[in-house]
């Protein structure tokens, strides 16, 4: 299960790189600051998030999010979730 959410999480992340190096070319060659949203990044690829669920406000204002912020915070959250922790051995003591 770590091995699921750590390969998804760098997945999400990934994409999220992605995303955020499109921004900043974008940016720099309008000199103004433009970041894509969910909205765009979908429909550039073919999926309409407004025909999934009509009327909602929740799918409005998630489509209104950046791709790239929100793909890095889903990604981080999925890594953390795969982490499992500092092991220490039962039968070391430490030092005083």
């Amino acid at each position: 299960m770590y091995l699921l959410f750590r390969a998804l999480g760098l997945v999400v992340l990934s994409v999220g790189v992605v995303f955020a190096v499109g921004d900043i070319a974008r940016s720099l060659a309008d000199e103004t600051t433009q970041l894509v949203t969910i909205d765009e990044a979908l429909s550039a690829m073919g999926f309409i998030l407004a025909d999934t669920a009509p009327g909602s406000r929740t799918v409005a204002v998630v489509g209104t999010w950046s791709m790239s912020i929100t793909c890095g915070a889903i990604g981080f959250v999925l890594l953390l979730l795969g982490h499992r922790g500092r092991r220490r051995d039962r039968n070391v003591r430490s030092i005083p």
